[in-house]
Parts: C-alpha cells; sequence; structure tokens
C-alpha cells in the first residue's frame, strides 16, 4: 500500500495584489483569494490544522519557497474551516 500525498497549501502574492492560498491534494484542488497576507495566512493555518497532514509554503513572485512548514495532527476535525 502507497503511503497518501501530503496535501500543499501555497500563499502567494498575484501581479495584481491579491493574496492566493492554493490547495493541492490527492483528492482536492482549490484556490481562495484574500486582500491581506495575513487573512490568507490565517485560512491556510486553519485549513492545515483541519487535516491529518499538510504543508504550508509561502511563495516569492518567482516562485520560490520563502518559507514552509509541515503540519501533522494525529486528530484533525477539530478544527472548522470555513
Amino acid at each position: 500500500m502507497q503511503p497518501e500525498a501530503t496535501p500543499l497549501l501555497s500563499v502567494a502574492l498575484s501581479k495584481d495584489g491579491v493574496w492566493s492560498v492554493n490547495e493541492r491534494g490527492p483528492s482536492r484542488v482549490a484556490v481562495a483569494y484574500f486582500p491581506s497576507k495575513m487573512g490568507a495566512m490565517r485560512h491556510a493555518v486553519r485549513v492545515a490544522k483541519a487535516k491529518r497532514r499538510c504543508r504550508v509554503a509561502v511563495l516569492e513572485g518567482n516562485g520560490a519557497v520563502r518559507a514552509a512548514r509541515d503540519y501533522d495532527n494525529p486528530v484533525s476535525g477539530s478544527v472548522e474551516t470555513p
């Protein structure tokens, strides 16, 4: 049995100044947009904490990873996601 791929949440600033959170996982692809970096980071961390395993990465304008953190929650589902 193959291990399940870790979902990735990437936070990036678009060229028009809007922050986006892109979620890519084995069974889900989603995009959410926010006017501020704080709102985007808050959403990304909330979603990551609701999953069993997840990685959050903040991307620079050229696509390079500026910062990343892995979340490993043995008991997921304790955080509500909007």
